[in-house]
This record gives C-alpha cells, sequence and structure tokens, in this order.
C-alpha cells in the first residue's frame, strides 16, 4: 500500500510539473446574467496578484448582452471559438448560468479543448425560486412581486418606508426578472426546463462549490439586495444590514418603554424566530402568516404612537416578513420538535433573554395567542435546506465531482468574489492541484 500511494504521489507530480513547464493556463471565465451574477473582474484581479499564470479567454460579445442568446446556442459560440482559436487544456469556471453553458460545452465538443470545469454557486438541478420570481403571464405579478405589494398593505399611518430604502431595492430588483428578455432566459433554469433536464453529468474532470447563507438573523434577502446593490465592488452585504440597525438603536433609545421596546424587538427578531421556531410542524407558511398578522395588529392597536415610531414598526415588520417569507420560498424545510426550559416569565422578560433563538422564539410568543407567561417551552424547529440566499445545496451540488466546497456565509453573489475566505480557499485548492491536475494553474 505504501508503495502505491508514493507512486500516485509521483504521477500526480508529475503530471502538475508537465502542466506547469506548459506555461499559463487558458481560463474560461463565464458568469451569468446581471440580476444573479457579476463579471469575474474581481477575482481574474485576486487570481493574477495570488501569483498564477493564466491567459484568459476573451469572451466577447457574451457580456455585452448575456441572455442574447439561450445557454446552448452560447455553448455552440464557445466551443466555435476555442476551436478557431485553437486553444487547448481549458479550464472553464463559471458562475451561475456560466456553469450551465460549460456542462453544454462538455456535452457538445469533440476535440475536448475544455479539459476541466469549475462550477460555482451553478443551478446544476435548476432553481426553484425561478418559478417565484418569474411571472406566469407577461403583465401578472410573480409570486415575489405580490409578496411585496401584499406586504406593504401592513402600513398604516406611516405610508411610506424610505429610511433605508431596502424595499424598493427589493422591489427593483423583482421586477428586473419580470422584464421580457429576462423572464425568458430565465425560464431555462427552472427545475423542470428541458435545458435543465437535458444536461449530462461531464466526462471531464469537475469540481464544485456551493455557497450557503447561514446567518442567524435570516436576513438572506436583505444580504442578497446588498450584495446585488455592491456587486461591482466586492458583492459587500452590509449596507442596508447596517441602516436598518442603527435605525433600530436609535428607536429603542427613543422608546422609553420596556413595552415598546419589547415590541420593537419582537419585530426585529421576527425572520430569524419565524425561520426556526413554529408552533405548527405542518404548515410553516400558515403560522409565519398569523404571527406576522398579531404583530401587525399589535403595532396598529398603539393610539398614541408617534408617527416616526410607527413608520419604524410597520417599515421593519415589512423588512422582517420579506426575509422570512424568501427564505420560505428559496427552500423546503424539516422540521425538530424539542423542549426547553426557560428563565423567561413573560412578555416583559423577552429582551433580556441572552439566547437568541429563544429570544425569538418568546417575542413571536408574546404577540399571538399562546401564553407567554410559562417557562417550559415544547416547540418545533423549522429547519430550512442550506441555501446561498437564491439556490439551494441540493440544487448547487452534482454527483461525481473530483471535490466538493462548501462556500459557509456566501450569498449568491459573493460566491465570485476571492475577498471572502472560503471561495478563495477553494480556488487556491483547486489551482495547486487539490482536486487533481486537470485544475492546476501554474505559479
Amino acid at each position: 500500500m505504501k508503495h502505491s500511494l508514493l507512486l500516485i504521489t509521483y504521477l500526480f507530480t508529475l503530471q502538475a510539473s508537465a502542466l506547469a513547464q506548459q506555461g499559463p493556463r487558458k481560463i474560461l471565465w463565464l458568469n451569468g446574467p446581471s440580476p444573479t451574477s457579476n463579471q469575474w473582474t474581481r477575482a481574474q484581479t485576486s487570481a493574477t496578484q495570488s501569483g498564477y499564470q493564466y491567459t484568459a479567454i476573451n469572451d466577447w460579445p457574451y457580456n455585452n448582452n448575456t441572455i442574447a442568446n439561450n445557454i446552448p446556442d452560447w455553448a455552440t459560440f464557445f466551443n466555435q471559438k476555442l476551436e478557431t482559436e485553437g486553444h487547448s487544456n481549458v479550464v472553464g469556471i463559471g458562475h451561475d448560468a456560466g456553469g450551465l453553458i460549460l456542462r453544454y460545452m462538455g456535452m457538445t465538443q469533440q476535440d475536448n479543448r475544455l479539459s476541466a470545469m469549475i462550477l460555482d454557486g451553478v443551478p446544476n438541478q435548476g432553481g426553484r425560486i425561478f418559478n417565484k420570481l418569474l411571472p406566469s403571464y407577461q403583465g401578472v405579478p410573480s409570486e415575489a412581486q405580490q409578496n411585496v405589494r401584499n406586504l406593504l398593505d401592513l402600513r398604516t399611518q406611516a405610508q411610506s418606508c424610505v429610511g433605508c430604502r431596502m424595499i424598493e431595492a427589493t422591489q427593483r430588483w423583482f421586477d428586473v426578472f419580470a422584464l421580457p428578455q429576462s423572464t425568458s432566459y430565465y425560464e431555462q433554469m427552472k427545475p423542470n426546463a428541458p435545458i435543465i433536464s437535458n444536461l449530462k453529468t461531464p466526462n471531464i474532470p469537475y469540481a464544485v462549490i456551493w455557497g450557503s447563507e447561514d446567518d442567524a438573523d435570516a436576513l438572506t434577502l436583505t444580504r442578497v439586495i446588498g450584495s446585488w446593490h455592491n456587486s461591482g465592488l466586492f458583492g459587500e452585504d452590509n449596507e442596508y444590514l447596517d441602516c436598518y440597525r442603527k435605525e433600530l438603536e436609535q428607536r429603542v433609545k427613543d422608546a422609553k418603554d420596556n413595552f415598546l421596546i419589547g415590541m420593537l424587538r419582537s419585530v426585529a427578531t421576527y425572520a430569524g424566530g419565524a425561520s426556526r421556531v413554529v408552533a405548527n410542524p405542518t404548515n410553516v407558511g400558515a403560522i409565519l402568516e398569523a404571527t406576522l398578522n398579531a404583530l401587525a395588529s399589535a403595532i396598529r392597536t398603539q393610539k398614541d404612537l408617534a408617527k416616526e415610531m410607527r413608520e419604524m414598526f410597520e417599515c421593519e415588520l415589512i423588512h422582517q416578513a420579506l426575509n422570512a417569507k424568501w427564505n420560505l420560498l428559496v427552500a423546503d424545510y424539516t422540521t425538530v420538535q424539542e423542549t426547553i426550559t426557560t428563565e423567561v416569565d413573560c412578555c416583559a422578560d423577552c429582551y433580556d433573554e441572552p439566547d437568541s433563538q429563544v429570544q425569538a422564539y418568546c417575542f413571536m410568543q408574546c404577540f399571538s395567542a399562546v401564553d407567554p407567561c410559562v417557562n417550559t417551552y415544547t416547540y418545533t424547529y423549522a429547519v430550512f435546506e442550506p441555501h446561498d440566499g437564491l439556490l439551494t445545496r441540493t440544487e448547487q451540488l452534482l454527483a461525481g465531482a473530483e471535490k466538493t466546497y462548501e462556500a459557509k456565509r456566501c450569498n449568491h453573489f459573493q460566491e465570485q468574489f476571492w475577498q471572502y475566505p472560503p471561495i478563495a480557499n477553494a480556488f487556491n485548492d483547486l489551482f495547486m492541484g487539490g482536486a487533481g491536475a486537470a485544475f492546476v494553474v501554474p505559479q
């Protein structure tokens, strides 16, 4: 066995050495459309700064109008380009629909010019979220668009939510998918679409990187919208979050009333609580809606609430509910029942509870029909499948990969930026030969 391992190591070293001697590696970097992806410019800069020797194949005119052709047509285009320009031993790196194009290239190429591919945040099994983002008919709001409209009806005297502008940004993002050309392109990426059904497992080495956005506050949509807004920079996701936190901290200081502070905190933990705890394992959506209505009613009954405070309550509730419903749209869930005993006795004590999970549940109980003045809770976790804010783990995975990497705490847009350690670590491991010689890029 020892001799066999030495022989394998020796052969691998020879392969890697041979590749290094061939000079710079050729890489075809393909992103997806701008609503869900970004150009690989920052990643290429990071790779160059890390000393990797490669030549980027010019993808013009793909980036000028990514959705001008369908996925198979782009695959044909790039296969012909590689052949015409005499490229060989090419590593394909694809994010989002760019990875689907690479997979179609692998199905149709004749000369094995694409020798390995890295599939980063790719809907390898399709994405069910596109059933929610795309309208059934032109001119009819998608389910995602209708969600925002319904939630905006929760406003009473406060008719605007312009403080942090995240709701407006969400509407703009949802509206992009309703454009005819966008809808036509993203129809290809639904789970049962012919494009997905016709895909075959690549017959060349491939690796998979999948994003997993798992923050306890469950504000995944806010993070995705923030990264979409900043995708040309580093995909930073904190702009809207920081704004809301600042607003909330100020309102808590202004409230000076334990009941109002408790109610405000119950609103601010709604998404986190709804994504983890429900009272009935059979219908998370119904429980989510009941708690939402209870919180909205509690706000409405505060007749003497100042206009600015009411606006903050209502807009934050809409913000939280958008996130809670988004998680339900993106991913399936399983349930786990558990009984715990806490020191929390009544609603007024919720905000002092150090355990964030228990606190979220306590706040939810305070404004529902369940008696909050107990210290033993039997409750049910709604455990959602890990996802990157757009695609679930199952949708991103592909059996048979040489190596699979989890990009923890990275949302769908951040999967393209080496500024996030899980992404940089995955690419460095691949380029250094951690998944085999097929992915080596010399330094």
